[in-house]
């Protein structure tokens, strides 16, 4: 190998493993540094979050959950689980992650349930706290 070509192997080497270094990794333009972090909700919040299931008039197998957030801050649920009368259950993930503001409503679907067939339903949301907080939070605001 000549010297010109071992000297380029090192010098690509030594770049990429800057680029691809536990520093490079961490950093991101688009990252917003903040305080809060995503929890689940307590037992109290639950309570205020409101939710409701039916069937749209154009498909009786694709169950539509909505969730009104009478929470202070907004709400990140991540999907739905539904129990059938069968013993069956039918999960989905809410990709990307359904995200209600505070004083909203917001739906998502989950296919494969055939209307008169649902036992009952639950949706997993969470909000966000700083630490140390005992109320849910907006991390959006200053």
């Amino acid at each position: 190998m000549s010297a010109a070509r071992l000297l380029f192997a090192v010098h690509w080497l030594v770049c990429a493993q800057l680029l691809v270094g536990t520093e490079a990794q961490s950093w991101s333009p688009f990252e917003r540094k903040t305080l809060y972090e995503e929890v689940e909700l307590s037992a109290s919040e639950a309570k205020k979050v409101q939710y409701a299931a039916g069937w749209s008039t154009q498909s009786d197998t694709e169950l539509l959950v909505e969730i009104k957030n009478n929470l202070p801050g907004p709400l990140a649920c991540h999907g739905a689980t539904v129990h059938l009368i069968s013993g069956a259950t039918v999960s989905k993930s809410f990709l990307p992650r359904l995200y209600v503001p505070n004083a909203a409503s917001r739906q998502g679907a989950v296919g494969g349930v055939k209307k008169g067939q649902m036992k009952d339903f639950s949706v997993l949301c969470h909000c966000w706290k700083k630490p140390g907080d005992t109320a849910c939070g907006n991390p959006s605001s200053k």
